[in-house]
């Protein structure tokens, strides 16, 4: 390294060979101008921002060393000091990147001045006028960036960390259902950290039926990704199931958060999860909860998809298969027009590697799957931001778990007022079918009487296209005023086990009543929902 710097260019480690007894036996080193830039990396037809600047010259200068066993000593085997290239000035050659070396000590000092609120610039120039001159300090402020963003993640067991252990194991003591399990590796740094309290787990055991979670932002000094466990409670608003703070986002992590996440919540599955399109979480999920029903949120497809479809006729096909119910084998006619429309290698694999998928995004293949009306991790997304607005970027380990604590607090307190709102007030009934939507307003929370109140009022649209008699019971066949050709079957069951099937299977879906199934109700004239 010292013969390199005075010379005037950069070395780069090269090829390593280790014996059977897993010893060096023989180490290359080279000039970091060695080789060329394949030109794959320069043509390519996707790329966004323009290529880096061309620094490989095929430079062969190179040292290479092996092991004597004999004498148990390194010798030089070869050594070759031509180089094809022209050499830095000693003015130079701090810039080179093997001269660029970040010291423990200076990394200390940033750490410190990072803590009293001083930005890494500021930190930097500090250190120039320390040595003398942007020369002297012995590496950029890139590199400086580099390595604090790399100990931001070290978290050791020191005061921070032992002061929110505390905090948690002081909840502990006067919850007796509160859970907390974190993990520690080898150097004894905290890597992962879950914890949730007895409130979260009557919710869980409450609305366990659709699991949203989401790794979406690092808000704490360590830039740890916060991980929050979310559902949907009868008033159709948020409600917190459990918070982890992450060391990666690796299926070994995932998969250890999850399991321990069913640990804390008596081992009870939820029907369903609904997260973003990541490829390491959604395979943690199907290898802990194989029998959960697992949709990828509607948002983020649409969004990768106008990354990966540049044909606007092509997106908005796309998109209608996304949202729209179609039948199965309308679906795959749908598809078959994709496929021949898509004109490049690109856009033909990614709609394959979409359709093998299709049964975690496309509405008619999660039809009849209960996801609660959810179809987004917008409720989580928003519990991101409403967590967000008690953090700040930066913020500390101790600082940072009360925080999420006081917007839990605040969360369950608006859930409370709802419930005080729906016991103390009855919503105004308005529409035709009088004795259906008095019944509703009793069934139905507030919120989720709005809904129902809507699909009421959507059977005035629908028209009765036939009526059939068919196993012990009345098929009927519907249909939207103005839209002949969409038609929907219900069959309706009388007697003491009555009941009303939708082939659009929005009751089973989201839990809602459809207009279709009280359509069906005003033909028999049922004065009563059907349980």
């Amino acid at each position: 390294m010292s013969y390199a710097k005075g010379i005037g260019f950069s070395v780069r480690k090269d090829k390593l060979v280790r014996n059977s007894e897993g010893k060096v036996c023989r180490r290359r080193w080279c000039c970091s101008i060695e080789c060329l830039r394949n030109e794959k990396f320069n043509d390519r037809s996707d790329r966004i921002r323009p290529p880096k600047a061309i620094t490989r010259e095929n430079c062969s200068a190179h040292f290479w060393v092996g092991y004597e066993k004999k004498r148990d000593v390194y010798v030089v085997r070869n050594f070759e000091p031509h180089h094809n290239h022209q050499l830095v000035t000693p003015l130079e050659s701090p810039y080179l990147r093997c001269n660029r070396v970040v010291r423990k000590s200076d990394l200390a000092q940033a750490v410190g001045m990072r803590r009293e609120l001083f930005r890494t610039c500021q930190t930097y120039e500090y250190m120039v006028d320390q040595c003398g001159g942007y020369l002297n300090v012995g590496f950029q402020i890139k590199d400086l960036y580099n390595k604090l963003d790399a100990s931001r993640r070290e978290i050791l067991l020191d005061g921070d960390t032992e002061a929110a252990l505390c905090y948690l194991k002081a909840k502990g003591a006067m919850d007796p259902k509160f859970f907390c399990k974190f993990s520690v590796d080898e150097e004894n740094r905290l890597g992962n950290l879950f914890w949730k309290d007895s409130t979260s787990l009557l919710d869980y055991i409450a609305y366990a039926d659709v699991l949203i979670f989401n790794s979406t932002y690092k808000t704490n000094v360590y830039d740890k990704p916060l991980v929050l466990f979310v559902g949907s409670n009868n008033y159709r608003s948020t409600v917190m199931f459990g918070c982890a703070l992450l060391q990666d986002e690796t299926f070994e992590t995932y998969k250890w958060l999850l399991e321990t996440f069913m640990v804390s919540m008596k081992d009870k599955k939820p029907i369903s999860i609904l997260t973003d399109s990541d490829e390491v979480m959604r395979k943690a999920i199907d290898d802990v909860f194989p029998m959960s029903n697992h949709r990828l949120c509607s948002w983020h497809v649409s969004r990768n998809a106008q990354n990966n479809l540049k044909d606007d006729e092509l997106l908005r096909n796309f998109q209608a298969c996304i949202w729209e119910p179609f039948a199965l084998d309308e679906f795959e006619k749908k598809w078959e027009v994709l496929r021949e429309r898509a004109s490049t290698p690109k856009q033909k694999e990614w709609l394959e590697m979409m359709y093998e998928k299709r049964d975690s995004w496309a509405e008619s293949c999660m039809r009849g799957k209960f996801f609660g009306g959810m179809c987004t991790t917008q409720c989580v997304e928003s519990m991101n931001k409403y967590v967000k607005d008690y953090l700040r970027k930066g913020v500390k380990l101790f600082k940072c778990i009360p925080a999420i604590d006081r917007a839990m607090l605040r969360l369950r307190n608006n859930t409370a007022k709802d419930g005080f709102n729906a016991k103390y007030s009855t919503p105004v009934l308005k529409t035709a079918l009088t004795k259906l939507e008095q019944q509703a307003s009793l069934i139905y929370t507030h919120r989720c009487f709005v809904l129902v109140r809507h699909e009421i009022e959507s059977c005035s649209a629908l028209t009765r296209d036939n009526v059939m008699h068919n196993f012990g019971g009345r098929v009927y066949v519907l249909s939207k005023y103005g839209e002949p050709h969409n038609n929907w079957t219900c069959v309706y069951h009388g007697g003491e086990n009555m009941r009303i099937e939708c082939g659009c299977r929005k009751h089973e879906s989201e839990g809602i009543p459809c207009c279709h199934l009280f359509y069906v109700m005003k033909c028999e004239h049922l004065t009563e929902i059907p349980p």
